[in-house]
């Protein structure tokens, strides 16, 4: 295996705001994960499944603040990175007696339902799922719609943006009432923003993606990985200014 994730420590978890709660990344090619906690059925919905060897990680956090991985029943994807969704092969086995549903978007759902694991792990990046003690299987995914908000509790409506330039099949989540944006590897704070240079990359579609969520109102920017931030357009004006300027040399 190439990362031991059996005594990992619990995954820093904290509360954002009202029922949403941010689990920091562990080290070596994992994500930041998002739960939110509908408050009158206790089912809870998880925004990015991880590696999958930060699993145990990632469920000792959520018991420290008091939530159970499973009343899981739902299961977000930003996009189809490797750090994303490998997550998914090792959740689904262990709720399998009661496996959430798996929502992503367009070519997301597309790698992730044909099992393609040359879309999961980009080229470039020299692994495979062996080093993780896994196999990539075929999953049953439910197709976004980004003219259908997401309902999760009485309390959260996100809207679906198609959002490209990390990858094909990118996307964010954007609650206009609290003011959360969950852009997986869209943008970052400290002026960060997401590769492009991954098979589907493009760093024009960023540029353009990065503009449009910059448009939008956004107090708590919780992105992929790094830290969130409550002063979420500031961050990301920051780092629309940063990849703006990579346009002078390319």
């Amino acid at each position: 295996m190439f990362f031991s994730g059996s005594e990992s420590p619990a995954k820093r978890g904290q509360k954002v705001i009202g029922e949403v709660y941010y689990f920091e990344e562990n080290p070596m090619l994992d994500c930041n994960q998002f739960v939110i906690n509908d408050r009158k059925t206790g089912e809870l919905a998880l925004f990015d499944s991880g590696n999958g060897i930060s699993l145990k990680s990632l469920f000792e956090g959520m018991k420290t603040l008091g939530l159970n991985y499973q009343n899981i029943t739902k299961v977000y994807l930003t996009h189809e990175h490797v750090d994303h969704v490998l997550g998914l092969y090792p959740l689904m086995n262990i709720l399998k007696n009661n496996p959430p549903e798996l929502h992503a978007y367009g070519e997301t759902a597309k790698i992730l339902r044909e099992g393609d694991e040359s879309k999961i792990f980009p080229g470039n990046l020299g692994i495979s799922p062996k080093m993780f003690g896994l196999e990539i299987n075929p999953l049953a995914i439910n197709e976004l719609d980004i003219n259908e908000p997401i309902q999760i509790g009485s309390e959260i409506s996100f809207q679906v943006y198609y959002t490209p330039g990390h990858s094909l099949g990118s996307i964010s989540y954007y609650e206009p009432n609290k003011k959360i944006l969950i852009p997986g590897d869209l943008v970052f704070t400290g002026g960060s923003f997401g590769r492009y240079d991954f098979p589907g990359g493009s760093l024009g579609a960023l540029i353009e993606s990065i503009k449009f969520v910059n448009e939008l109102d956004v107090k708590y920017l919780l992105p992929g990985h790094m830290g969130i931030s409550d002063n979420g357009n500031q961050q990301i004006d920051y780092s629309y200014k940063m990849v703006q300027s990579l346009k002078n040399y390319f």
